[in-house]
């Protein structure tokens, strides 16, 4: 909800133009980051993870992990200042550029791996809320028209150092650093593999971007910036549910537990299918409505770009299961690393025939497929070399339940011109549809245990649920 209040806000009061400029610096600091990074962010989750009841290796193990991350971000700072320096295309925006070297050097403080290795979901849930509060306040005092743009990039500098010291912090009592006789060489061939793959999805994801800025212009940036935020907004949702199950994936995959890694497994692409295919679904149908209501009328040529990326949380969502919560945990890298690489590829190619005459729409093309590329090779090393299956027809059924979101969207056109009406109308009644089919149609499994926790927690009336027992 954050996310969704601040990037509505900003881009508002900011426009396509000065959002777009602050986009792409951002992405141009990020993707430094993400070289920074190393692939840590992945492989600490899931060697804590197997390490999670011993103190002694933990301390040893972020300590080695810190070190090496700390490194790498001094390297790549100086990389980044030097780019900035040396080439004149920077100099205009250079005070706008070197405020995004300060997420650089803070790159390796980013502890979440950490936290996610030991299941320390709630410490990040508590800081993630506090701390995009605290940064949603400061967005609603300080920016308040288009020349506050330093401003809003403070503010989300800001909220990117808070969370790294805030892991910091959390951890001071905890780990006991050494910095002596450290074995850093035992993590180096994976964190080589995972760096390639950081690598190659790092060039994948911001290579739309970052090509948009340089082959076209700002307001070109700021309507796909739009259109594929929205689009993608859902995402940390719909890899909530295994995100959490990674690291019992782990050590499923690590004590050959077959079943268990498969019950797992289809519990979050169950997750995935329910939420994904309607919200995909829906952003479709409603791309013009969405981002009017969200951005402003001055993004509306954004509506064709969002349609054709509206797919990518579906996609996205899927791809992590192959990718993050299979290939990596059973330590297959180096599969998922040829997956990225292709998608990469993909990516550049297609990026650089569409964008010159396509603009914003080339560049959602060019990240759907090089997305769906990525997900279908994953796709395919996981079920090569790990044995399990998946249950696609939650999947078709998904899909089924979303059919009638078309009458609901031509009907609530002709009685609501206003977009925001629109979607005031519309939104809950597909939801209510869909939930209805998933649930006493296809008797969702999910839905099922939904209904039973909340009826636990008095939640549901007391008819509602006789009801549902009949049906049962």
């Amino acid at each position: 909800m954050f996310p969704f209040i601040s990037f509505s806000y900003a881009s508002r009061v900011l426009g396509p133009e000065a959002f777009g400029k602050i986009q792409f610096i951002l992405v141009f600091a990020q993707y430094f980051v993400l070289l920074a990074a190393i692939g840590i962010p992945i492989y600490g989750v899931r060697e804590i993870a197997k390490i999670r009841h011993d103190e002694t290796q933990i301390s040893k193990t972020v300590s080695e992990l810190l070190f090496l991350n700390g490194i790498s971000s001094f390297l790549l700072l100086l990389v980044y200042l030097g780019i900035l320096f040396l080439v004149p295309w920077f100099h205009d925006d250079l005070q706008l550029y070197l405020l995004g070297g300060l997420i650089v050097i803070s790159a390796f403080s980013n502890l979440d791996w950490y936290y996610n290795g030991m299941e320390q979901f709630r410490f990040l849930s508590m800081r993630s809320i506090s701390i995009k509060a605290l940064s949603l306040v400061a967005l609603f005092v300080f920016v308040k028209t288009k020349e506050d743009l330093l401003v809003y990039f403070a503010v989300v500098i800001f909220s990117i150092l808070a969370n790294h010291l805030w892991n910091l912090w959390g951890i001071r009592n905890i780990i006991s650093f050494h910095f002596k006789a450290l074995e850093l060489k035992r993590h180096i061939p994976a964190l080589l593999t995972l760096l390639g793959t950081s690598v190659s999805i790092s060039i994948y994801s911001v290579i739309d971007t970052l090509l948009l800025g340089f082959l076209s212009d700002d307001t070109a940036v700021g309507l796909y910036t739009a259109a594929v935020k929205i689009n993608k907004i859902t995402i940390p949702v719909l890899i909530a549910l295994g995100t959490v199950l990674i690291p019992r994936i782990t050590q499923s995959l690590e004590s050959r537990d077959k079943i268990q890694v498969n019950k797992l497994i289809n519990q979050s692409f169950a997750f995935t299918c329910l939420l994904g295919v309607p919200v995909s679904f829906g952003l479709f149908l409603f791309a013009k409505e969405f981002i009017i209501s969200i951005s402003g009328p001055e993004f509306a040529n954004a509506a064709l770009t969002m349609k054709i990326s509206a797919p990518l949380a579906l996609i996205i969502g899927i791809a992590h299961i192959f990718g993050f919560q299979l290939l990596i945990p059973a330590g297959f890298e180096r599969k998922y690393l040829w997956a990225t690489i292709v998608g990469m590829v993909v990516s550049i190619v297609l990026n650089l025939l569409l964008i010159g005459s396509f603009k914003d729409k080339g560049a959602a093309v060019a990240t759907v497929v090089s997305e769906i590329v990525v997900t279908g090779i994953a796709g395919y090393f996981a079920y090569k070399y790990i044995k399990f299956k998946l249950v696609w027809g939650m999947l078709s059924k998904a899909f089924l339940s979303c059919l009638l979101f078309i009458p609901i969207t031509y009907g609530v056109r002709t009685v609501a011109e206003n977009e925001i009406i629109c979607l005031l109308i519309a939104v809950p009644l597909s939801a209510l549809v869909y939930f209805s089919i998933q649930a006493w149609i296809f008797k969702n499994p999910l839905i099922e245990e939904a209904f039973v926790f909340a009826k636990t927690k008095g939640w549901i009336p007391a008819v509602l649920s006789k009801r549902k027992g009949r049906v049962q």
